[in-house]
């Protein structure tokens, strides 16, 4: 990458503890660092995919009903922006010596799946739930990072068009930065106690939910890469 936009890792200690040997003794401070350095380097993949790429490159879409490549990043940008927003209402509930655990409807996060309506999210919440109680993680997880089962973002992570290309390219540095100031902040907590619920993406403790905007990303990597390889995408100048 260019000196604009290098490699995200090394620009914060390792969140989780730092140099706290203490703390590092910890398995949930392990885990925290394994799952957040999974997502630095998912990441920074990201960064290399978009690199350099024009302004008219980054609008180019598929199809009237596809995706731009600006629009999957901008989206990418949103649900972090989100999620670090729930991880930090758990963080804040912990800290107030309340039960952290955030639990989420359709209301707050009307994500779908397949061609279901969202007119008919609200009916599904139980459904859903019992669902997620015997699905097991890896089947999730697979289901998040493969696009074989269709999704439908939220309202909350609906991209914006025409976003500046280099915006978005800082913006990918700068949110990481943001999520990694957030864990590192209150590195003395268990993340593995906080969990944030949601009827359809399932139960996840801080270093889940981390593991999850990871392969999140890496569902809209191949989707970018989808992009970059058709016939009509524009030729670069």
């Amino acid at each position: 990458m260019n000196s604009d936009f290098t490699s995200s890792r090394g620009r914060i200690n390792s969140c989780c503890g730092g140099n706290r040997a203490g703390v590092e003794r910890d398995g949930h401070v392990e885990a925290c660092r394994s799952a957040l350095r999974s997502y630095r380097a998912t990441r920074d993949r990201t960064l290399t995919i978009v690199e350099g790429l024009s302004q008219e490159q980054m609008d180019y879409a598929p199809g009237t009903d596809k995706w731009s490549i600006s629009e999957i990043v901008d989206h990418i940008l949103l649900g972090e922006r989100l999620n670090r927003g729930y991880m930090a209402e758990v963080i804040e509930m912990k800290k107030a010596g309340r039960q952290p655990v955030l639990r989420l409807s359709f209301k707050d996060v009307n994500v779908s799946v397949a061609y279901i309506p969202k007119s008919l999210l609200p009916f599904a919440e139980l459904p859903f739930t019992l669902l997620n109680i015997f699905l097991p993680g890896s089947v999730r997880d697979f289901m998040t990072r493969y696009r074989l089962v269709p999704a439908q973002s939220s309202d909350a992570t609906a991209p914006r068009r025409g976003r500046p290309a280099n915006d978005l390219r800082h913006e990918l540095i700068s949110s990481l930065r943001e999520t990694e100031a957030l864990l590192e902040k209150s590195a003395d907590l268990n993340y593995d106690e906080m969990r944030i619920e949601h009827p359809l993406l399932g139960t996840y403790n801080i270093p889940g939910l981390l593991r999850f905007l990871a392969l999140h990303e890496q569902r809209h990597q191949s989707q970018i890469n989808d992009i970059l390889t058709s016939q009509r995408f524009p030729v670069a100048a």
